[in-house]
Parts: C-alpha cells; sequence; structure tokens
C-alpha cells in the first residue's frame, strides 16, 4: 500500500499587491506505470491572522482533466475537505481580491492519497 501527503500555501502572484486575486494550480498525484491511487483528497484551510481579515474566503476553480467545478466557502479556522476526481490530474484555484484596505489570512492545500 502506497500513501503520501503533502502541502502547499496558497499565495498571491509577485507583483499584484495584498489585496489582488490569487490563481494558482495545485498538481494531484496520479496513477500509471503500475502505480493506482484508490483515494484522493485535497483539504483547504484558511485562517482570519490579520486583524480585519475576512472571516471567510471563497475559493473556486476546478478540478484538471475531469471538469469537475471547485466552489466552496471556507470558514476560519475551519478545513474543507474536498473528494479528487479519479481522472484529475491537478486542481485549479481562484481566490478573488479583497477589498481595498483589507489583509487576506493565509490559505493552504492539503494533498494525500492512498492506494
Amino acid at each position: 500500500m502506497s500513501s503520501g501527503a503533502f502541502a502547499l500555501y496558497v499565495d498571491q502572484q509577485a507583483g499584484g499587491g495584498p489585496n489582488a486575486p490569487i490563481d494558482r494550480i495545485v498538481p494531484l498525484p496520479e496513477g500509471g506505470d503500475g502505480i493506482d491511487f484508490d483515494r484522493r483528497r485535497l483539504t483547504l484551510v484558511y485562517d482570519n491572522l490579520p486583524p480585519g481579515a475576512p472571516n471567510s474566503l471563497k475559493v473556486t476553480g476546478r478540478f484538471l482533466a475531469s471538469g469537475a467545478p471547485i466552489n466552496v466557502t471556507l470558514q476560519a479556522g475551519r478545513c474543507q475537505t474536498l473528494d479528487v476526481p479519479r481522472e484529475a490530474c491537478a486542481a485549479a484555484l481562484h481566490v478573488d481580491p479583497v477589498p481595498p484596505g483589507t489583509a487576506r489570512g493565509p490559505l493552504s492545500a492539503l494533498v494525500e492519497y492512498s492506494s
């Protein structure tokens, strides 16, 4: 049985300023060459650490190669776990900009997989 996990900090692109939208691709392990993963999941977590950060954050996007949509509202301090479609090779994430003068808290993605 093979298994593993990795986490990524979902930060915004350089030069966009603190309130800019975020567009990131999170790679997902795929099966092939005799390696098959029966279970894969993506957990997103957000926290509103900076003073004035929003209590929730909307994340949209899709799982690449499957087209399955991603549309979740993350509550600060809570984890949101998504089952990854079998054919998905990555998750494309989009976070809208926050209003000027507002700080966005940290957003992370945890990918877990096992066979």
